[in-house]
């Protein structure tokens, strides 16, 4: 635990504060014990956090934490427009693991390319040769859904499989690497009388393979984004209307669910005539905006009124007007309102006529005064009318 004083950043005091919940989060979520979480080398996680410059940071904090808006994820606030199926193969649920592994072949291409920039880096900077064998064995199996083989490795670096084993190879992918690869990596130096430099040891050589392995996360996380979207300009054009329709058909099934007032304004007579009416992207977008909302808060007014017994006035009350099924215009257009009796004005029933009123009189001052100087002089009698 930090120390803290009066002379510590304030960026200390905030890691201080945030450090324990921060420890209990990762734990359960990755079910990792006391042991194997006080195991892992988080120094050298942390300069690999600080010095990542090949991507958004914003990626690198979600693709850490299992936040990353896959198929699993983003299913859960719409399932029609965002389906939790992979994107590039059949697995109906893509998660973070899926992500790394999938097994389309365009998918895989990336396998390939990591080892092999891992090994170039890895000898560029004296990494002992058992260490490197262990390094892609160990992320081989793990994309290959494999156990790693013990009697492959040899004795003297066992307890560095066993530790990572216990802290997990999906975890190694993430920089959580067990502290004995540095321990390790300075005793091969110095007993083959290498010079021990910045750059073949310590926090920069295992910072340094770390943001290689996270830049080919980023570089394959692009390839699936383009999967999911689209490519070029067009191909992008194309899956929004593709995804319009599967939104605008999932609403289309739930129409005979809502009231007959809101089948007659909210939707065409088929979903095949909304398409041959909206047949850009745009359009079907803006329609989903607007009534989409109101077609789900009705279908739930009518669940309640079920569920509470009260009969739908569409139950009782037919409706008199109905849109024909030729009609090619918008139900939910204004209709233009034909003059009734109701809508014509009032005069043309009645005649409107004058009606005077009495002209009040206005009390002089003059004879306010005299009527006031006779009220208070008893023995003044009142002037007599003519």
């Amino acid at each position: 635990m930090m120390k803290l004083t009066k002379s510590c950043p304030s960026s200390s005091i905030l890691l201080a504060l945030s450090e324990r919940e921060l420890k209990t989060y990762i734990k359960q979520k990755t079910g990792m014990s006391e042991a194997a979480f006080a195991d892992i080398d988080w120094q050298s996680h942390e300069r690999s956090v600080n010095t990542f410059k090949d991507g958004p940071h914003i990626f690198l904090v979600k693709f850490l934490h299992g936040w990353l808006p896959v198929g699993k994820l983003v299913s859960r606030y719409n399932p029609v427009k965002y389906p939790s199926a992979c994107p590039s193969c059949d697995e109906p649920v893509e998660d973070s693991k899926h992500f790394l592994t999938c097994p389309n072949p365009e998918r895989r291409k990336w396998h390939a390319a990591l080892k092999t920039s891992l090994r170039h880096r890895c000898e560029s900077v004296d990494t002992d040769p058992a260490l490197l064998d262990l390094l892609l064995w160990g992320l081989n199996h793990w994309l290959q859904g494999t156990p790693i083989p013990a009697h492959r490795v040899p004795e003297r670096i066992a307890h560095l499989l066993h530790s990572q084993n216990t802290i997990g190879w999906d975890n190694f992918l993430l920089g959580r690497w067990s502290r004995h690869w540095t321990t390790l990596q300075l005793q091969y130096l110095q007993r083959n009388h290498i010079e021990v430099t910045k750059k073949n040891h310590g926090l920069s050589w295992s910072s340094n393979i770390i943001r290689l392995m996270w830049d080919h996360c980023y570089k394959e996380w692009k390839t699936r984004n383009s999967a999911r979207h689209g490519k070029d300009a067009e191909d992008k054009a194309q899956r929004r209307l593709e995804t319009a329709h599967r939104s605008i058909r999932d609403l289309y099934d739930l129409k005979p669910r809502c009231s007959l007032q809101a089948q007659r304004h909210y939707f065409y007579p088929t979903v095949e005539n909304h398409f041959r009416r909206d047949t850009d992207a745009r359009s079907l977008e803006n329609w989903l905006e607007t009534y989409q909302p109101m077609i789900m808060q009705n279908i739930r007014h009518r669940r309640d009124n079920s569920d509470r017994r009260l009969r739908q006035i569409d139950d009782v009350f037919h409706l008199i007007r109905t849109v024909p099924p030729s009609n090619p215009t918008p139900t939910m257009a204004p209709r233009q309102r034909t003059p009734t009796l109701t809508t014509r004005p009032i005069t043309t029933y009645f005649r409107p006529h004058r009606i005077t009123s009495p002209t009040p009189t206005l009390e002089t001052p003059t004879t306010t005064a005299r009527t006031t100087s006779t009220s208070n002089n008893p023995t003044t009698t009142a002037p007599q009318p003519p």
